[in-house]
């Protein structure tokens, strides 16, 4: 299987909604496209396997191309094409979008992973470096009419540059700690967290920092944001005091007694920041 494709096939999964077929849609629309425009159209004929295009600019030319094709009907490229649907419900727009979208997000990502990989850096400072990567936000937002001097437009910028942080710093998390809850072992990404030690908005300067997250299945991760539990300086966990109540809950007891004392499996690199957690520790309750 061409690995572009792949790759998309995954980036749309995770952005694919219950019950929706856009992610199987979209791929199967950029199949179809390149064909037409190989048969149909010489300028853009070299484009026949759109899953070899990397290039998002390219993919932006296509995307108003195809556009103005669609807007014709079929006194345009798709006159007699296969699945006119595609052409007629503008899946082949919205697929070469979310394309380059993908395509915009995978190069941003392998920058951060190239700056992660370099040996020797302190953690710290390797989160610093992360956030002020650049990210070209504007080809993320879907409003072709946004205007991005405004107010609305800046924060729309502004969120958009988060999701993609806070993204990256999920994955980041889940392979040191090779997609496996630290306290309990759980090895199923679909409930894993990762979890700032110190919160996004208390600390802008770690928020990318990989000795300020761990990795914690869904609950443990919601007790630990609520300051419930939390981990000593062995990184041993430590139950709040304002739990006493469940004490002698049987289920209580399976998920959350059971584990009080126990230490958490090392990541693969970074281990949490001491100093952090302390001041977790600091917030339990």
């Amino acid at each position: 299987m061409n690995g572009m494709r792949r790759r998309y096939e995954l980036y749309m999964a995770t952005l694919n909604q219950e019950g929706s077929n856009k992610a199987s849609s979209y791929v199967r629309a950029l199949e179809l496209l390149g064909p037409i425009l190989a048969a149909h159209s010489p300028h853009f004929a070299h484009c026949e396997d759109l899953y070899a295009i990397d290039s998002p600019k390219l993919i932006e030319q296509l995307y108003a191309f195809i556009l103005e094709q669609q807007s014709l009907g079929d006194k345009g490229i798709f006159t007699s094409t296969f699945k006119p649907s595609y052409w007629r419900s503008g899946f082949y727009s919205a697929a070469l979008r979310s394309y380059k979208q993908f395509l915009v997000v995978q190069r941003h990502e392998d920058t951060l992973w190239a700056i992660y990989s370099e040996p020797g850096l302190d953690p710290k400072e390797l989160g610093r470096r992360l956030l002020c990567q650049p990210i070209d936000a504007k080809a993320l937002v879907n409003d072709d009419n946004l205007d991005f001097t405004t107010r609305e437009g800046k924060e729309v910028l502004r969120q958009v540059k988060t999701r993609m942080n806070q993204a990256f710093f999920r994955k980041m998390i889940l392979r040191n700690y090779g997609s496996r809850c630290c306290l309990t072992g759980l090895p199923v990404p679909e409930v894993l967290r990762a979890s700032h030690i110190v919160g996004w908005a208390e600390d802008k300067e770690n928020r990318m920092n990989p000795a300020n997250g761990l990795c914690l299945s869904a609950t443990y991760d919601a007790a630990f944001d609520r300051h419930l539990i939390t981990f000593d300086d062995d990184l041993r966990l430590v139950l709040s005091p304002s739990l006493k109540e469940y004490y002698i809950n049987d289920v209580f007891t399976k998920f959350f007694l059971d584990f009080e004392g126990c230490h958490i499996q090392l990541p693969k690199n970074f281990r949490p920041d001491q100093a952090l957690l302390e001041k977790h520790r600091h917030g339990t309750h």
